[in-house]
């Protein structure tokens, strides 16, 4: 048991290297019930999906603060700071409130193994109780039937797609990720579903459980135009939306989630608000000449949306793409969407152990225009002797990518 008086960081270090051991829901229902935090008086969105889930919980969470109702935002992983994963009202809470919600986690938990997950889940949970809140929206970490978020019942679901991902845990193919997702479905609540055609499993457990689904293309539509989109949703139409930062497919599932709600949001603050909605590390232009673009795709369903998002740039020069990434993804899957757009790569290993290592990314990556690294510093020291200024750098392959870069570009400032 740790010291209760160390910082967060040391909780942190503490709580990854906790036990790996499969989620046990009973036990850990058991101590969220002892921590009295199983009935939040809160309405609650749970939001699944293999992409996407980020950004859809930002527009939900902007679009209610906006109207003014008190929102508290559960999401993962962190890119940065571990502060990002619980929001109250928009803002991250102090390094003190989360030490202080990880101590009361370890008194209660006594003997029983919690993993990293677990304990933070039931920690954000806590915090959440501590302040008066209208709405909680928890971001599924992955799969939804073990899923940690998955012991508090939610009042609407979200399903954003189904991609193959994690697919050691939620299995190897989209009927048995269905049915991992579909563990989010509660009795005779709804459940918005942003995927067209989802597998049989899904209705299956949609059927058992009594779920009442909500599938794009059948009970809402969303249209992209050239320079706006429009959304339509049993009575309400919306036509000439403003273009949005984060996918329109994100937003769009946002916006049928919350016409399923009490929560009475106007025209006029929906089109004020959703062009205004940014997630860091999604389609992100970090700075210019030339231009580096940052995302966290980590699997094929993203890469290719990632691709699709480059054929909207006017190309200039030439895509230098530093990769790193997880050995238990699709790494050839994942590069494959951008193999004939990307001119140079720069491949090599995170700092985390379960990333890919250097025979691993000679394996996948084309040999004849890969640079192979030992880290993604070196990696991009190898770049910037060939990058010009009208070139794109692009950085993705994992959400740890992403941050290594941007710390590295930190450091440069200081």
């Amino acid at each position: 048991m740790i010291n209760k008086k160390k910082s967060l960081s040391i909780w942190l270090q503490y709580l990854e290297q906790s036990n790996k051991k499969l989620i046990n829901l009973f036990e850990l229902k058991y101590i969220a019930k002892k921590l009295n935090i199983l009935n939040l008086k809160t309405f609650i969105f749970t939001v699944a999906g293999t992409n996407g889930k980020g950004t859809t919980c930002a527009m939900l969470e902007r679009l209610l603060l906006n109207t003014g109702y008190k929102v508290g935002l559960y999401t993962s992983p962190h890119l940065i700071s571990y502060l990002e994963r619980v929001r109250i009202n928009g803002n991250i809470l102090t390094a003190e409130e989360h030490v202080s919600s990880f101590e009361q986690v370890e008194f209660e938990r006594k003997k029983i193994c919690l993993t990293y997950f677990e304990f933070i889940t039931l920690s954000a949970l806590i915090l959440f109780k501590r302040y008066t809140l209208d709405i909680l929206i928890l971001e599924v970490g992955v799969g939804g039937r073990l899923d940690a978020t998955n012991i508090i019942d939610s009042n609407l679901s979200i399903i954003t797609n189904i991609g193959i991902d994690h697919t050691n845990i939620l299995g190897k193919d989209r009927s048995s990720i269905a049915y991992e997702k579909s563990g989010v479905f509660r009795k005779n609540r709804i459940s918005v579903i942003g995927e067209k055609n989802i597998p049989e499993s899904m209705y299956r457990v949609a059927e058992e459980k009594k779920t009442i689904l909500k599938k794009i293309n059948i009970d809402w539509f969303f249209k992209k135009n050239t320079y706006s989109w429009d959304f339509i949703h049993t009575d309400v139409q919306l036509y000439h939306l403003p273009i949005t930062q984060i996918p329109i497919c994100n937003t769009a599932i946002a916006l049928a989630a919350l016409y399923y709600t009490k929560f009475k949001i106007s025209e006029k603050n929906i089109r004020k608000s959703i062009s205004t909605v940014s997630v860091p590390g999604r389609f992100q232009i970090f700075s210019h000449s030339p231009d580096i673009i940052l995302d966290v795709a980590h699997n094929p369903h993203a890469s290719s949306y990632l691709s699709k998002k480059l054929d909207e740039i006017s190309l200039k020069g030439q895509i230098h793409a530093i990769v790193g990434i997880f050995q238990d993804k699709d790494i050839s899957g994942v590069i494959f969407p951008l193999q004939k757009k990307v001119h140079y790569w720069y491949a090599s290993p995170i700092d985390n152990t379960r990333t890919a290592n250097i025979n691993q990314l000679k394996n996948t990556f084309p040999k004849k225009n890969t640079f192979f690294s030992n880290n993604v510093h070196d990696s991009y020291k190898k770049l910037c002797k060939l990058v010009k200024k009208e070139d794109i750098i692009l950085v993705f392959g994992s959400f740890l990518t992403v941050s290594e870069f941007i710390s590295l570009k930190d450091m440069e400032k200081t």
